[in-house]
């Protein structure tokens, strides 16, 4: 739970306090939009990529136990980083933004051993085959998201009413409370789950030392403009003809050839599964390139393009926090989750529960229908007003709804149908998916005033053109229902891959 609070925190944060303006009595960075979003693709991406490295290093060294509470740790002391980096002078030095850059850096580290293992502990609790495990997995879906529906309101209230910091730094609390409360009842409630190999020491330690350091070695390299440097040189390579054609295919093919060799790796009947597995991220990381736009693009959107004017009584007009639209997310999650926990288990005993294959495609045709919402509301608002409430309601709730049929599923699924001793790096690998995802989607978030400007052009202009934001997201209604029609025709073909482990 505190975990999710301190993700959905920096997710609501990070970009409205990166483009707010220098001055006044709550002062940003003055970033531009475009950088602003690249940054906040990097930090949640990689807060996805890292997991590939925590599980293998829970696997093998140190244990699930051990690596989820090392993930905590550090996570914590991130979230102090991010604090003092805008306490007096900081606030507006290099030296301040330089300090910043290690917080979450110490974050996303914190994140990697944390993500991955407390997802296979929840597997471990039940047997492969027991009907109940997708339901479990909504019931621990709707706990984690407490934290996430609560953040915004402690967070966001904190860092766009006080003082930007002063919400960065609440996350920390709330996890050091949360590392307490768990420290006292695993030996109560979860003897023997997640235990570290019986021939290794504990190195947990260590970990914690190597996060710091490499964090402030990033921190050295961001004040020295290193980022800086090498992001001018990858706009060089991938602005030229043959560098934004050679580079991507080389990546792909690297990409199927390690997926081929991984697949052959594995007992007869494992190779389907993990196949599946692999050609599932593909899809998984459309639907979280959509989805994964609320921090960003949405969240500004929120920001300066909503009317979130209220009428109080006895008090006039308050206009809502643009943070607190982050909380509709989980607490649609929370409202729904035992429906959902309720309704696998329930068609699984009348053998109707849909594929992990049509709970995918099912995911990616509510994403795209939720971006549907944004195109009609920024199309029928008139020019020179804001748009209502309703449209980034009606968006996040279809959405939200995708999310409860790919996410929990996906989690178990992949608990279920791997390999016993890939479960915590398939994690992982699942979990790159969403890095791919992420990263993209502030990478596309960052043309959002080039396409509103009309300085980038897409492929229907030359049938037609609906002006302003509409265009960027009507990118997602089709990326993502295109995406949903494919799976659903290739449904027949993967259930034959899964060897009935869907």
């Amino acid at each position: 739970m505190w975990e999710r609070f301190s993700y959905y925190g920096m997710r609501a944060l990070l970009v409205l306090y990166l483009v707010h303006q220098t001055t006044g009595e709550n002062p940003g960075r003055g970033w531009s939009k475009a950088d602003a979003s690249n940054l906040y693709g990097w930090y949640t991406g990689l807060t996805y990529l890292f997991p590939l490295l925590g599980g293998v290093i829970a696997d093998k060294l140190i244990g699930t136990h051990r690596s989820m509470v090392v993930g905590a740790i550090i996570i914590a002391l991130g979230h102090i980083a991010l604090a003092i980096s805008g306490f007096g002078s900081l606030v507006h030095s290099s030296v301040g933004m330089s300090v910043f850059i290690m917080g979450l850096a110490l974050v996303i580290i914190g994140t990697g051993h944390f993500k991955p293992t407390v997802s296979v502990m929840v597997g471990q609790l039940y047997p492969l085959d027991d009907p109940r495990r997708d339901g479990a997995f909504t019931i621990f879906y709707m706990g984690i998201n407490l934290g996430a529906f609560i953040c915004a309101f402690v967070c966001g209230t904190l860092g766009e009413k006080v003082g930007w910091h002063w919400g960065f730094g609440s996350a920390a609390v709330g996890m050091i409370i949360g590392l307490i409360i768990y420290t006292m009842g695993k030996p109560i409630y979860l003897k023997g789950i997640g235990s570290a190999p019986a021939d290794k020491p504990n190195y947990a330690p260590v970990f914690i030392f190597t996060a710091i350091f490499t964090s402030a070695i990033f921190a050295l390299l961001y004040y020295k403009g290193f980022f800086t440097w090498l992001g001018c040189c990858s706009d060089v390579i991938m602005g030229s003809r043959t560098g934004g054609i050679l580079i991507p295919l080389v990546v792909t093919a690297i990409v199927i050839t390690w997926s081929a060799w991984f697949i052959a790796r594995q007992e007869p009947d494992d190779r389907g599964p993990t196949a599946c597995i692999l050609m599932f991220m593909v899809f998984n990381a459309v639907f979280w390139l959509a989805f994964e736009q609320a921090g960003s693009s949405l969240n500004l959107f929120a920001s300066e393009m909503t009317n979130r004017w209220i009428d109080l009584p006895f008090k006039g007009k308050w206009e809502i926090p643009a943070t607190w639209f982050q909380s509709i997310n989980p607490l649609v999650i929370i409202l729904l989750g035992p429906l959902f926990a309720t309704l696998w288990p329930l068609l699984g005993r009348r053998k109707l529960n849909p594929s992990q294959p049509m709970k995918i495609a099912i995911a990616l045709l509510l994403v795209g229908c939720g971006y549907i919402f944004m195109v009609v509301g920024i199309v029928k608002t008139p020019s020179g007003l804001k748009a209502g409430m309703f449209w980034l309601f009606a968006t996040y709730t279809l959405h939200t709804i995708g999310e409860l049929c790919i996410s929990p599923t996906g989690l178990s699924f992949v608990t279920r149908a791997a390999p016993v001793r890939y479960v915590s790096f398939l994690m992982g690998i699942w979990f790159l998916s969403s890095f791919v995802a992420n990263k993209l989607g502030g990478t596309m978030a960052a043309q959002i005033e080039r396409i509103e400007q009309g300085k980038l052009e897409l492929f229907w202009y030359q049938w037609f053109k609906l002006g302003g934001q509409a265009d960027f997201f009507l990118l997602f209604v089709i990326s993502s229902v295109t995406a949903g029609i494919l799976v659903l025709v290739l449904t027949p073909f993967l259930k034959k891959l899964l060897h009935g482990r869907e």
